[in-house]
């Protein structure tokens, strides 16, 4: 009978770590040749083995029973990679062991023979391929078993499984054809919130669009699940399907007015009654609403999203709004809120979005995306330029084009404009995307979608998916290098009069956007160039040791761990003394002590940086674009190969350059 049996298993797999469960339902055998018994039933085969359909509550039973069969050579249990069921991996007996250096033979031989393993291959010095016999444990096990012992340095099942061709589907659903932002294709729509009514191809212009389709095509896919868009708006519905996605979607939701979680859209009028707003879910599904079968989806469906509630307009919440989009590693904001009136920013509010919009990503900056904002002509009757979040330097202000291809007439204008994207307008039709509404009794919400949304406010979050596709070609652009692709990329619309020596215009910025043309760009430029150590301005010299902050923000505690009181927060750049050295700690004064990892030790008199470098130990070696395995591999190194190290997490990772961070275990400092 099946003893001992193990359901999950976690261990180091191509210097990374690897998490499998058991398939509940499918066993593997593979036959000994010329026994295989006839069967009607045409069984799933990959390659020699056959997976065979089992019963949950007696699969370890059913598995033996196969085993003992004398036409079965292997009987085997399939397992899954994250739990997915589409990810099925047959353990085919082999293993790849590498000994460490040196390791005397008669050794690696009688650790093998614990195992009872068969050496079938040498690989090389010290590494061999073998396989499981009768009396071995399974090879998940085994592999289990080795890596424990301190003379291995790697030890690997082997896996077989079917290979997937990446064909790329594009997304369907019975609003998909409404969502003419994404696609123009200059014929008439439907109008899914209004019954039975159209609208005609007359208010369509073929190509009048934003290129999103085809950059999803370019792509082979909808973007990147690693990539955090920032949504700044005064209230979401976080149970609509299209910003709940797969569960997984939301991340870091903050109310900036009162410092909490409760990010919902309802708001109290002057008479006591009680309504929703509607406009952060519509924007927030412009960026990233999740693709489904209702195919209403934003422009980046993969990314996830940080939704930021500012409902209440104060220096203080203005602030802690753009501070938490930086503090938790957004790759982009959206916002398309601003004052009722033409007002300019405080310096605190200004200062702080300029240095969000440089220090973010790693020192490659966030593109910031604002709407212009709406009303022209306002109040007064009068044209009316863009100002406060729309007017500040370091921004892109985002205008409105319609259907049509036409400047939006209601969109505030002016030289900060840097381009314009499809919305509604003039003769143009509005867009469809997510919506929420006031349930009928009177106390809850209700989940919707609407073909009535439009204004900069949507224009803006459009841009904002599409950049996220951009990095989806490539995370390593800076902000500069955004502008710049974006600028090149956007299409003339309007008229060359309209655009002035610079190629710009008042009301189109430098022109429409255009996914496509901006993916390829961005997806053909130079990646940035090798990172260098952070070289600061320092502190005079002094007998004391030094060293200098390397992340972002660093918190000083009272004492040397996360559980002592926060006093006070450190900057890049920063120097510090460093008094004492604890286990991970370094004290730095009287009841201040910061984590070692984020600051590098200084020589020279506190003038230069101590340069970290080490080298790769195992065959080779992920690089991933953040520091866990959930994040998108973006490079492999061999063993040997060389590193210069900048930053180290308390969870066991480098970051080895700008978005490349691998698994400390398997580098060694030289």
């Amino acid at each position: 009978m099946a003893t001992n049996k193990l359901n999950t298993a976690t261990f180091n797999y191509g210097g990374t770590q690897l998490n499998l469960t058991k398939s509940a339902t499918q066993a593997a055998v593979r036959y000994t040749p010329g026994m295989k018994p006839k069967s009607e039933d045409q069984k799933e085969q990959v390659r020699d083995f056959e997976l065979v359909d089992t019963d949950p509550d007696g699969l370890d039973d059913q598995l033996d029973v196969l085993r003992a069969q004398p036409e079965v050579s292997v009987g085997t249990h399939v397992w899954l990679v994250e739990d997915a069921d589409d990810t099925p991996m047959i353990p085919t007996g082999y293993l790849y062991i590498e000994f460490q250096p040196g390791t005397p033979q008669d050794i690696e031989r009688e650790i093998l023979e614990d195992l009872h393993l068969n050496m079938r291959e040498v690989i090389g010095p010290d590494a061999y391929r073998v396989n499981t016999t009768p009396d071995s444990p399974n090879p998940i096990k085994c592999a289990i078993t080795l890596q424990a012992n301190p003379l291995i340095a790697v030890a690997e099942p082997e896996f077989m499984t079917k290979p997937v061709t990446n064909f790329f589907a594009m997304p369907s659903g019975p609003y998909f054809p409404t969502q003419w932002h994404l696609e123009n294709k200059g014929t008439q729509i439907p109008v899914i919130d209004l019954e039975n009514s159209v609208y005609s191809a007359a208010h369509f212009r073929r190509g009048a669009d934003a290129k999103v389709t085809e950059a999803w095509d370019f792509l082979q896919s909808l973007g990147n699940p690693n990539l955090k868009i920032a949504v700044i708006d005064t209230g979401f519905d976080t149970d609509h399907p299209k910003l709940r996605g797969n569960g997984t979607k939301l991340r870091n939701v903050f109310n900036a007015v009162n410092r909490s979680a409760d990010v919902s859209p309802w708001y109290q009028a002057q008479d006591g009654s009680w309504g929703v707003f509607d406009h952060g879910t519509s924007c927030a599904a412009v960026a990233a609403g999740a693709a489904d079968n209702s195919g209403v989806l934003g422009a980046a469906p993969e990314s996830r999203v940080v939704l930021i509630k500012l409902d209440i307009l104060s220096d203080d919440a203005i602030v802690k709004a753009f501070e938490h989009a930086l503090l938790n590693g957004v790759d982009i904001i959206s916002c398309s809120i601003g004052f009722p009136k033409p007002v300019p920013l405080s310096t605190w509010v200004s200062n702080t979005i300029t240095k969000v919009a440089r220090q973010g990503r790693n020192g490659l900056g966030i593109p910031i995306f604002i709407a212009a904002g709406n009303a022209n002509p306002a109040s007064s009757n009068q044209p009316r330029l863009v100002s406060d979040f729309a007017a500040h330097p370091e921004v892109i202000c985002v205008s409105a084009s319609n259907s049509l291809d036409e400047h939006s007439s209601y969109a505030f204008y002016g030289p900060n404009v840097f381009l314009c994207a499809p919305t509604n307008g003039n003769n143009g039709v509005g867009i469809t995307t997510a919506t929420v509404y006031l349930g009928a009794d009177g106390q809850s919400l209700e989940h919707g979608y609407t073909s009535n949304f439009g204004g900069t406010s949507s224009a803006t979050p459009l841009a904002a998916g599409v950049c996220a596709l951009m990095l989806s070609a490539n995370r390593n652009l800076s902000v500069a290098q955004i502008k710049q692709i974006l600028r090149s990329t956007v299409d003339k619309i309007g008229g060359s009069d309209n655009y002035d020596s610079n190629g710009r215009s008042q009301y189109l910025g430098f022109g429409r956007l255009n996914a496509l043309a901006a993916v390829q760009m961005a997806n053909n430029n130079a990646t940035t160039q090798p990172e260098t150590p952070i070289q600061q301005p320092v502190q005079p010299s002094s007998s004391t040791q030094k060293g200098i902050v390397t992340y972002q923000f660093l918190n000083v505690r009272s004492g040397p761990g996360t559980n002592y009181d926060k006093v006070k927060q450190l900057k890049q750049g920063d120097v510090v003394p460093l008094l004492e050295k604890l286990p991970n700690w370094w004290r730095i004064g009287a009841g201040q002590y910061v984590n070692a990892d984020y600051v590098q030790v200084l020589a020279g008199g506190g003038t230069q940086v101590v340069s970290r470098h080490g080298k790769v130990q195992s065959p080779t070696l992920n690089v991933r674009s953040g520091p866990s395995t959930s994040n998108a591999k973006v490079g492999l190194l061999e063993q040997g190969a060389t590193v210069t190290i900048f930053q180290s997490t308390p969870d066991g990772w480098m970051r080895i350059g700008a978005n490349q961070w691998v698994f400390s275990k398997y580098i060694q400092e030289v």
